[in-house]
């Protein structure tokens, strides 16, 4: 190579490294990439009085963040990716067959890779039959449904590199338990299955309006609710569908997909403030409706929660975790939904539901057996929150907890949910933890000892006494 060539390179390659610098001035930062997460803040030379010693570093990754035309040449180099090597530039966004885009957080569940232990699936279901016997005993239909993953469905234009697993998936392994304890479930997967027309959209990671109306309906019928029926309504095909997997891999390019678009006015109303479908909670009424709704719902819930408010006199839809059945009681619930994703099904026993504990019977006579427990308390107003970690000893993959407070003039028991919340910011991931919340109101005063019984093949093995309240 010539020197005169070698500095034309040279210039070239330095000309675009400075350019996105340069064009800051004019073009300015670029604050959403639409990448769907929180970008960096600009970093302070100065912190807490003191200079940031860090500065440096932190500048370099709000640049990197934040450089003119950063979208327009990610999306450029996307574009080239995924039409010349059929790959994706954004590990979150897997690029399949057919012009088909996966969410990448779907494939520990396609590839079984991550698969829940037999006891965290024991605990996943347990924590829904102890909800619905909450509700149920309030007098309240309760139904778990489940969004599976949108290659759980439509698996075919998935890249023929990534395998998929020929094991039960979580969600299968669910199932099962769920209609063991007598939990009320409906499968999506399967309902979807008996369509010939493809309800997932091909460049988002969730389904389509009428997967949402088809989803509703059978909800609905397994709650005995009598309601409207979406699918019966004139539609068509429009391109109106900002894809959320579309705009996280090309970031500048507003490509509209399809959707399906029903010729129907709505009829709910908003009751309170509303800002868009990702509100915590979302409050409607409708005057046609019959019966109310409280449903616990993620980002699916964007288009199940205007077909089911269509139905329901009052509804809240509740994107909060941990799931407070004390709206249910605001709202005056006839029906409560439980929806989650498939690929969030761990969510569930992430944090435990708040709601008072029931009470149980118990035969004392259990042996006690030492192990490495331990047992924190507090007390919050009229609130006592009790929780733990077992040793992983004493269980079988489908152990009951039973917790009780003992003291000379008697006992109470109660059954947890077998989710360990320590109460601190950084939780600590077991399957033999345990949470309850009872009113201490209701309780006798005095000194109590609190113990661990835990159900093993039919027989109880108590702990040794794990903490001391006095009440």
């Amino acid at each position: 190579m010539g020197k005169k060539l070698q500095i034309i390179y040279a210039g070239a390659f330095l000309a675009i490294c400075v350019t996105p610098l340069a064009l800051l001035p004019i073009v300015g930062i670029e604050e959403d990439t639409s990448e769907n997460r929180q970008l960096s803040e600009m970093p302070s030379f100065v912190e807490n009085g003191k200079i940031n010693s860090d500065w440096g570093n932190q500048f370099e990754t709000y640049f990197s963040e934040h450089f003119a035309l950063r979208g327009k040449l990610v999306t450029l180099d996307s574009m080239i990716k995924s039409a010349t090597f059929k790959t994706s530039s954004n590990e979150k966004v897997i690029v399949g067959k057919n012009d088909w885009l996966y969410f990448a957080d779907t494939l520990p569940d396609y590839t079984g890779s991550e698969r829940m232990t037999q006891r965290r699936v024991y605990n996943t279901a347990k924590t829904l039959q102890l909800l619905q016997e909450h509700f149920e005993n309030d007098g309240k239909s309760f139904l778990f449904m489940c969004a599976p993953n949108k290659n759980s469905v439509y698996s075919e234009n998935m890249p023929s590199r990534i395998i998929k697993s020929d094991k039960p998936t979580n969600l299968d392994r669910l199932s099962d338990i769920l209609n063991e304890l007598s939990v009320n479930n409906i499968s999506i997967k399967d309902i979807f299955s008996q369509y010939d027309q493809t309800l997932y959209l091909q460049r988002d990671s969730h389904w389509t309006n009428e997967g949402a109306a088809i989803a509703f309906n059978a909800a609905a019928d397994a709650l005995g609710w009598e309601h409207y029926d979406y699918t019966e309504y004139p539609h068509s095909i429009e391109k109106v569908w900002h894809a959320d997997l579309d705009g996280m891999l090309f970031p500048s390019y507003e490509r509209l997909s399809e959707q399906v678009v029903y010729d129907h006015e709505s009829r709910f109303e908003y009751a309170g403030s509303f800002l868009n479908e990702d509100d915590l909670l979302i409050k409607t009424s409708c005057q046609d409706g019959s019966g109310n709704l409280l449903m616990y719902r993620d980002s699916f819930g964007r288009a199940f929660y205007p077909i089911a408010a269509e139905s329901a006199q009052r509804a809240y839809f509740s994107r909060e975790l941990p799931y407070k059945t004390s709206l249910a009681d605001e709202v005056k619930a006839d029906y409560v939904i439980l929806e989650v994703v498939e690929r969030n099904l761990s969510y569930i026993t992430q944090r435990a539901p708040f709601m008072n504990a029931p009470e149980r019977e118990i035969d004392i006579s259990a042996d006690v057996v030492e192990g490495d427990n331990s047992c924190t308390y507090n007390i919050k107003g009229k609130h006592l929150n009790i929780s733990g970690i077992l040793d992983e000893e004493y269980f079988a993959s489908n152990s009951d907890i039973l917790i009780t407070m003992e003291n000379e003039d008697g006992l109470y028991c109660f059954e947890p949910f077998p989710i360990y919340e320590s109460g601190d910011d950084e939780q600590t991931d077991t399957d033999y933890g345990f949470s309850l919340t009872v009113n201490k109101n209701e309780l006798d005063k005095g000194i109590y000892e609190i113990y661990a019984y835990v159900e093993n093949n039919g027989e109880y093995i108590c702990t040794q006494a794990l903490a001391e309240v006095e009440i």
